[in-house]
C-alpha cells in the first residue's frame, strides 16, 4: 500500500534553533570604518553648507557698513554673535560625527533649545538698544528737517535689510512674511519721496525693526535646518555603512577548517530583504541630499528618529538569514537521519539527494530504494509553511510489494526513534493522502544535480551528530 505521510517537527526544538540563530546574528560594527565613511561622504557637504553660511555672513557684514548710525551698531553686534553661534554649531556637528552619537534626535533638540535661547537673548539686547536709539530719535521729531532726514535713512536701512532677508529661503521657513513688509517698504519710500518722511518716522523705525527681527528668525530656522540635514545625512551614511558591513554572515571560528572561505550572503539567505532595505535607505538619503526639493526641518527630524528602526530591521534581516541557513542545515540533517533509519532497519539505500533547483533555501529531497522489492521512498523536507515556522517532512511511499500498514508503521517508528535519539527532535506523523505524489517520484529533474546526502552545513560548536 502506497501513500504520503506528513511529519511535523516539534515547535520547541525549532524555537531553540531560532534562538541560537539570533545569538549568531549580532550585527558587526566596525566603528573606525564607519567614522571614516561618514567623513568621506559628508565632509564635503558640511563644508559646502558652512561655506554658504560664511559667505552670507560676510555679505551681511559688508552690508552693515551701508546702514545709518541709528541701525549700524546694533546689526554689527548681532552679526558678530550670530557668527559665533554658527561656528559653535559647526564644531558640535563635527564632534557628533566623530563620536557616532546614538542619541542624535536628543542632541539636535538640545542644539535647537540652545540656539533659541541665544536668539532670545540677542533679541532682548536688541530691543534694549533700539529703545535707547528710539528715545534719541523721538527727541528730534520736533525738528521737521532732521526728522525727514532720519526717516530717509531708515527707509534706506530697511531696503538694505530687505536685500539680506531675501537671501534666505524665506518662503520655506516663514511663508508669506516678506511680501507684506515689502509692500510697507514701497509705501514708505513713496512717502519719503513725496516729502512726507517726517510724518512716517515711526513707521520707518518699525519697518527696520521688522526686517531685522525677520532676519533673526530666518537665521535661527536656517541653522536648525542645516543642523538637522547634516545629522540626517550623517546617520543615513552610518546606517548604509552598517548595512555594508553586514552583507555577509560572519561564521568565522564556527566553521570546520576545511569549510569554504567565502562567507554566506545575507541578501541571498534573506531572499533579497537586505537589498530592499538598502534601497529604502538609499532613497531616503537621496531625498535628504536633494537641493531642488529640500526636505523640511520636521521631515529631517523624522528621518533621524527612524534610523534606530532601520537598525532593528537590519537585525531582523540578519537573524532571518542565519535562521534560514540553520533551517537548511536542519532539513539536510533530518533527511539524513530519516534515510539512516530506513537503511539500518528496513534495508533502503539512498540513490539520489539534493536541494530543489540546487537552491539550499528550498526543499531537500532524497530518494531511497529497496533493491530487493523495488519499493521507493522519497524523503521531502520543506521549509516551514510560515516564514518563522519549522520545516515539514513528507514521505512519499511508492511500495512495489504491497507493504502492509504494520510495515509502514514500523518504518515510522524507526524514523521517530532515530531522529529523536540523534538530534533530540520529536516528530509527529499523520497520513496526509492515500496516494503519494507521482511528481516527486523522479527527483532528478527537481534537483538537477546529485549531491552527497551528508550535511553540507557546519555543525555548531557543542553539537554532535552520531552515525550508526
Amino acid at each position: 500500500m502506497s501513500g504520503r505521510k506528513r511529519i511535523y517537527v516539534d515547535e520547541g526544538e525549532w524555537n531553540r534553533l531560532r534562538q541560537e540563530a539570533g545569538k549568531l546574528a549580532e550585527l558587526k560594527r566596525d566603528v573606525p570604518k564607519m567614522v571614516e565613511r561618514i567623513r568621506e561622504q559628508t565632509q564635503a557637504d558640511i563644508e559646502a553648507s558652512m561655506r554658504e553660511v560664511d559667505q552670507r555672513h560676510a555679505r551681511f557684514e559688508q552690508a552693515v557698513t551701508q546702514l545709518s548710525e541709528h541701525t549700524r551698531e546694533v546689526e554689527r553686534e548681532t552679526a558678530q554673535r550670530l557668527r559665533e553661534n554658527n561656528d559653535r554649531l559647526h564644531r558640535e556637528i563635527t564632534e557628533q560625527g566623530a563620536q557616532l552619537r546614538s542619541e542624535t534626535s536628543e542632541a539636535l533638540r538640545q542644539q535647537q533649545e540652545t540656539l533659541t535661547r541665544a536668539i532670545d537673548r540677542e533679541r532682548q539686547e536688541r530691543e534694549r538698544r533700539q529703545a535707547e536709539i528710539g528715545a534719541k530719535v523721538d527727541a528730534l521729531r520736533a525738528d521737521q528737517d532732521r526728522a525727514e532726514r532720519i526717516a530717509r535713512e531708515y527707509a534706506a536701512d530697511a531696503q538694505v535689510l530687505r536685500d539680506q532677508v531675501v537671501q534666505y529661503p524665506h518662503e520655506r521657513y516663514l511663508p508669506n512674511r516678506v511680501a507684506p513688509l515689502e509692500a510697507r517698504l514701497s509705501t514708505l519710500v513713496s512717502n519719503v519721496h513725496s516729502g512726507l518722511g517726517a510724518h512716517s518716522l515711526s513707521a520707518a523705525q518699525e519697518l527696520v525693526q521688522s526686517f531685522s527681527e525677520l532676519r533673526l528668525d530666518l537665521e535661527r530656522l536656517d541653522q536648525e535646518w542645516r543642523a538637522c540635514r547634516m545629522a540626517a545625512e550623517r546617520d543615513l551614511v552610518r546606517l548604509r555603512e552598517l548595512l555594508r558591513q553586514n552583507e555577509k554572515i560572519d561564521l568565522r571560528g564556527r566553521l570546520p577548517e576545511n569549510s569554504p572561505s567565502e562567507l554566506p550572503d545575507v541578501d541571498h539567505w534573506s531572499r533579497g530583504a537586505l537589498t530592499r532595505l538598502a534601497t529604502e535607505v538609499d532613497s531616503l538619503l537621496a531625498q535628504v541630499r536633494d537641493d531642488a526639493q529640500p526636505m523640511t526641518t520636521e521631515a529631517l527630524l523624522a528621518v533621524v528618529d527612524t534610523v534606530p528602526e532601520y537598525e532593528q530591521r537590519l537585525e531582523t534581516v540578519v537573524t532571518q538569514a542565519v535562521t534560514a541557513m540553520r533551517a537548511a542545515q536542519l532539513r539536510t540533517n533530518l533527511a539524513e537521519l530519516i534515510a539512516d533509519a530506513l537503511d539500518h532497519h528496513h534495508h533502503y539505500q539512498v540513490t539520489t539527494a539534493g536541494f530543489a533547483s540546487e537552491d539550499q533555501r528550498e526543499a531537500f529531497l532524497a530518494k531511497s530504494v529497496h533493491h530487493v522489492s523495488g519499493s521507493e521512498i522519497v524523503i521531502e523536507v520543506e521549509p516551514g509553511e510560515r516564514v518563522d515556522g519549522p520545516p515539514v517532512v513528507r514521505l512519499h511511499n511508492f511500495d512495489a510489494d504491497g507493504a502492509s500498514e504494520a510495515e509502514r508503521a514500523a518504518r515510522t517508528r524507526s524514523i521517530h526513534r532515530n531522529v529523536l535519539d540523534h538530534s533530540g527532535i520529536d516528530l509527529r506523523a499523520t497520513e496526509e493522502h492515500a496516494e503519494p505524489d507521482d511528481r516527486k517520484r523522479d527527483i532528478e529533474p527537481l534537483i538537477t544535480r546529485r549531491a552527497p546526502l551528508s550535511a553540507r552545513f557546519p555543525v555548531e560548536p557543542g553539537e554532535t551528530r552520531d552515525r550508526r
